[in-house]
Protein backbone atom coordinates (compact mmCIF):
# COMPACT_ATOMS: atom_id res chain seq x y z
CA UNK A 1 0.00 0.00 0.00
CA UNK A 2 1.71 3.47 -0.86
CA UNK A 3 1.16 6.76 1.72
CA UNK A 4 -0.45 9.35 -0.06
CA UNK A 5 2.08 12.39 -1.23
CA UNK A 6 2.39 14.43 1.67
CA UNK A 7 2.94 17.96 0.97
CA UNK A 8 6.40 19.53 1.70
CA UNK A 9 6.28 22.33 3.85
CA UNK A 10 8.28 25.41 2.44
CA UNK A 11 11.60 25.90 3.92
CA UNK A 12 11.55 27.85 6.82
CA UNK A 13 12.47 31.84 6.12
CA UNK A 14 15.39 32.81 7.38
CA UNK A 15 15.35 36.09 9.09
CA UNK A 16 18.47 38.54 9.20
CA UNK A 17 18.52 40.84 11.78
CA UNK A 18 20.92 43.67 11.60
CA UNK A 19 23.67 44.32 13.68
CA UNK A 20 22.49 47.31 15.29
CA UNK A 21 19.47 45.67 16.27
CA UNK A 22 21.27 42.56 18.06
CA UNK A 23 23.43 44.87 20.19
CA UNK A 24 20.48 45.87 22.00
CA UNK A 25 19.22 49.07 20.56
CA UNK A 26 15.72 49.58 20.83
CA UNK A 27 13.04 49.84 18.08
CA UNK A 28 12.35 53.70 17.89
CA UNK A 29 15.56 53.91 16.90
CA UNK A 30 14.90 52.82 13.30
CA UNK A 31 13.00 56.08 12.59
CA UNK A 32 13.29 59.62 13.78
CA UNK A 33 11.18 60.07 16.70
CA UNK A 34 8.89 62.95 16.81
CA UNK A 35 10.58 65.53 19.08
CA UNK A 36 13.69 65.01 16.97
CA UNK A 37 11.87 66.03 13.94
CA UNK A 38 10.67 69.27 15.86
CA UNK A 39 14.37 69.97 17.11
CA UNK A 40 14.99 69.95 13.29
CA UNK A 41 12.61 72.09 12.48
CA UNK A 42 14.04 74.56 15.12
CA UNK A 43 17.44 74.37 13.79
CA UNK A 44 18.31 77.02 10.92
CA UNK A 45 17.46 75.07 7.35
CA UNK A 46 20.89 75.06 5.92
CA UNK A 47 22.13 73.30 9.52
CA UNK A 48 18.97 70.63 9.46
CA UNK A 49 20.60 67.41 9.31
CA UNK A 50 19.29 65.11 6.22
CA UNK A 51 21.44 62.51 5.16
CA UNK A 52 22.51 61.73 9.11
CA UNK A 53 18.60 61.70 9.42
CA UNK A 54 18.37 59.05 6.56
CA UNK A 55 21.40 57.29 7.42
CA UNK A 56 21.68 57.40 11.15
CA UNK A 57 17.92 57.97 13.36
CA UNK A 58 19.69 56.38 16.14
CA UNK A 59 22.12 59.15 16.19
CA UNK A 60 20.36 62.08 15.33
CA UNK A 61 17.56 60.96 17.86
CA UNK A 62 20.46 60.80 20.47
CA UNK A 63 21.98 63.85 19.25
CA UNK A 64 18.29 65.45 19.80
CA UNK A 65 17.77 64.38 23.37
CA UNK A 66 21.50 65.83 24.35
CA UNK A 67 21.06 69.29 22.66
CA UNK A 68 19.23 70.84 25.73
CA UNK A 69 22.83 69.70 27.98
CA UNK A 70 25.60 71.74 26.05
CA UNK A 71 28.35 69.60 27.58
CA UNK A 72 26.99 66.39 27.08
CA UNK A 73 25.92 66.87 23.58
CA UNK A 74 29.45 68.40 23.04
CA UNK A 75 30.83 65.18 23.86
CA UNK A 76 28.69 63.21 22.11
CA UNK A 77 29.45 65.22 19.10
CA UNK A 78 33.16 64.47 19.70
CA UNK A 79 32.91 60.76 20.33
CA UNK A 80 31.06 60.26 16.97
CA UNK A 81 33.99 61.84 14.88
CA UNK A 82 36.80 59.53 16.89
CA UNK A 83 37.24 55.93 16.19
CA UNK A 84 38.60 54.20 19.62
CA UNK A 85 37.43 50.31 19.01
CA UNK A 86 39.70 50.75 16.04
CA UNK A 87 37.18 48.80 13.35
CA UNK A 88 34.90 51.55 12.82
CA UNK A 89 33.83 52.31 8.72
CA UNK A 90 33.46 55.92 10.13
CA UNK A 91 30.46 58.04 8.58
CA UNK A 92 30.91 58.89 4.73
CA UNK A 93 31.89 63.20 4.07
CA UNK A 94 28.21 64.64 4.02
CA UNK A 95 27.20 63.32 7.23
CA UNK A 96 30.41 63.96 9.01
CA UNK A 97 30.07 67.29 8.13
CA UNK A 98 26.55 67.45 9.26
CA UNK A 99 27.68 66.45 12.44
CA UNK A 100 30.61 68.69 12.68
CA UNK A 101 28.26 71.75 11.75
CA UNK A 102 25.70 70.52 14.83
CA UNK A 103 28.96 70.34 17.09
CA UNK A 104 30.39 73.77 15.68
CA UNK A 105 26.67 75.24 16.53
CA UNK A 106 26.34 73.35 19.94
CA UNK A 107 29.88 75.15 21.34
CA UNK A 108 28.76 78.73 19.85
CA UNK A 109 25.37 78.27 21.56
CA UNK A 110 26.94 77.09 24.67
CA UNK A 111 29.25 79.86 24.88
CA UNK A 112 26.77 82.86 24.26
CA UNK A 113 24.91 81.25 26.83
CA UNK A 114 27.74 81.53 29.23
CA UNK A 115 28.42 85.31 28.24
CA UNK A 116 24.76 86.18 29.17
CA UNK A 117 24.81 84.13 32.28
CA UNK A 118 28.00 86.19 33.29
CA UNK A 119 26.45 89.17 32.77
CA UNK A 120 23.90 88.73 34.86
CA UNK A 121 25.12 89.09 38.17
CA UNK A 122 26.04 92.34 38.99
CA UNK A 123 29.53 92.83 40.51
CA UNK A 124 28.93 93.54 44.44
CA UNK A 125 30.65 94.65 46.91
CA UNK A 126 31.67 91.55 49.61
CA UNK A 127 29.41 91.64 52.95
CA UNK A 128 31.13 92.90 55.87
CA UNK A 129 31.39 90.47 58.35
Amino acid sequence: MQHPARPTAPAPRVLVVPRYKRSGHGALDDSLQRLTVLWMKSLPEALRPQQCARRHPRVLNHIAALWALPMRCIDYLDELQTDRRGNRQGFGPGVALELQRLRARRAALAATARQMAAGDFPVTQPMAL
